[in-house]
């Protein structure tokens, strides 16, 4: 099981990416807002596997729904997953469903669903 550490340092890997190419900008922003969302994935695993939860399977959101449902501090805040499922579902309308998404959409994604995530995860990770 990968630990707290390992997962947000690669929820950051994957954040460099979209600083270093600018991929929000132009025509890969459906890349962009995919990949906002696996770095939004290894930050809710971060918390999972500080919570002692591991998060396995990617074809459905049954394990991640678990997860959630018994982490402390997504039962008192159900708002953060609302965000991830946007983002999730964004995503997946890019890659499966061709989805043309514009600069505009990955700055609104990130701004109201990115964003507040990963500031609710970080308020609540310890490392």
């Amino acid at each position: 099981m990968a630990t707290p550490s390992e997962h947000r340092s690669k929820a950051l890997h994957n954040e460099e990416l979209l600083d270093v190419h600018t991929l929000g900008e132009g025509k890969f922003a459906g890349w962009a807002i995919t990949v906002l969302f696996y770095s939004v994935l290894h930050w809710m695993r971060a918390l999972a596997a500080q919570e002692g939860f591991q998060i396995k399977r990617y074809s459905g959101l049954e394990s991640e729904t678990l997860a959630l449902q018994q982490i402390p501090v997504f039962q008192q805040s159900p708002e953060p997953f609302k965000w991830y499922r946007w983002l999730k579902h964004a995503s997946q309308e890019a890659r499966y469903e061709m989805t043309q998404f514009s600069s505009a959409d990955f700055r609104d994604l990130k701004q109201r669903f990115f964003d507040p995530f990963k500031s609710f995860i970080i308020t609540n990770l310890r490392i």
